[in-house]
């Protein structure tokens, strides 16, 4: 599958590729899935009754294993995004959105001209963010590997190269840094509604569709917005492989 720079010259311009779409929103499930195992949520005890009656699996996984399971591909889809950050379509590389404070400065200053136009792909402001999410996630899966259970039973798949003592001070890191994305989530929720109702600027259709209107776009694209299938290809073998590195070691 691959995506055209326009999808109507006239009328339309492409902004995000799928590859980052499928990010997006694979992201937000994961995110939703991994909070709801960790506080155990009946449904993925009904979701294991499920499993083993219909003799998909041998034995239940239970919250835990579902958390793993969450877990392992949030990880494939980090170092996708990672990867796909430097070698991807144009507006998905980090070269292209990760400025310096006085790009950050000047987009702040210029954010009370109306109409307010987007440009393309993230803006300044919005690259903190991104940063800052992948960041987090990085810590919060990293954490996560390491992590030993108070009784020991329900640790990350890497708990075995550390102590007890060291494996719950990377459980407390965990908690806290999920803690931290809670509160990134919540400034993007806020960033997402100050952009569509005070600067009248649709940034969620764009994430979903891939495009925006030609006219409501500040400048114009210098390359091509599509995700090439081989280099999508090579970042998935790439991902799965360090995964199961990773999960492994």
């Amino acid at each position: 599958m691959t995506d055209s720079a326009n999808t109507n010259t006239q009328s339309r311009i492409l902004v995000w590729d799928w590859t980052v779409r499928v990010f997006h929103w694979a992201t937000v499930l994961l995110i939703i899935c991994m909070w709801s195992t960790a506080d155990n949520h009946g449904i993925w005890k009904q979701l294991d009754q499920f499993v083993v009656a219909n003799g998909w699996d041998e034995y239940p996984r239970g919250n835990m294993g579902w958390h793993r399971t969450f877990a392992i591909g949030l990880l494939f889809l980090l170092i996708y995004r990672i990867y796909w950050g430097v070698f991807g379509s144009t507006t998905a590389r980090f070269s292209q959105f990760v400025k310096g404070p006085a790009a950050v400065r000047s987009y702040i200053s210029a954010l009370k001209e109306r109409p307010y136009k987007p440009g393309l792909g993230h803006n300044p402001l919005g690259a903190l963010s991104v940063i800052a999410l992948l960041v987090v996630l990085t810590t919060q899966l990293t954490t996560g590997l390491f992590t030993i259970d108070v009784d020991g039973l329900e640790s990350g798949p890497l708990s075995r190269h550390v102590d007890f003592d060291t494996g719950r001070l990377f459980a407390t890191l965990h908690e806290n840094s999920f803690r931290a994305l809670y509160i990134l989530i919540g400034l993007h929720v806020l960033a997402v509604a100050v952009y569509q109702f005070l600067l009248k600027a649709n940034i969620i259709q764009p994430m979903i569709t891939g495009g925006r209107p030609a006219d409501s776009v500040k400048g114009h694209p210098t390359d091509t917005v599509r995700a090439s299938l081989v280099r999508v290809a090579i970042g998935v073998v790439l991902s799965g492989g360090l995964v199961w590195l990773i999960w492994n070691a």
